[in-house]
């Protein structure tokens, strides 16, 4: 699969569709053997504002960690922007860093209030 390690979660790769993607791995089972586990896309579960994906205990955003692995980590106080305002759109072209004052003055935001 062709995508980038994202790297606060390694276990996932970024893809190019807007998509994650998570690397196949084994565990024990309780009684002998192991299991495989992963090898599977995918979008993540809508919320109704936006996709997230639950792992080890933890909700993430999935804009945010296709931002992360595909345009580098964030610099302190940097949000995940949708350039189009699309939250399901997560392709890489329509993410970038952004600081919060920017995300709340695209024009699409103003109009809503």
């Amino acid at each position: 699969m062709d995508g980038k390690i994202i790297p606060s979660l390694p276990g996932y790769l970024a893809l190019e569709t807007g998509e994650l993607f998570c690397i196949p791995h084994q565990k024990p089972m309780p009684h002998g053997g192991v299991r495989t586990y992963g090898n599977t896309k995918t979008k993540g579960q809508w919320t109704g504002t936006r996709y997230i994906i639950r792992t080890n205990g933890r909700t993430l955003k999935v804009a945010r960690l296709i931002c992360e692995a595909l345009h580098g980590q964030p610099q302190k106080g940097q949000v995940c922007m949708h350039l189009d305002e699309n939250s399901k759109n997560n392709k890489p072209d329509n993410l970038a860093w952004g600081t919060q004052k920017e995300n709340l003055n695209a024009p699409g935001f103003l109009i809503a209030f």
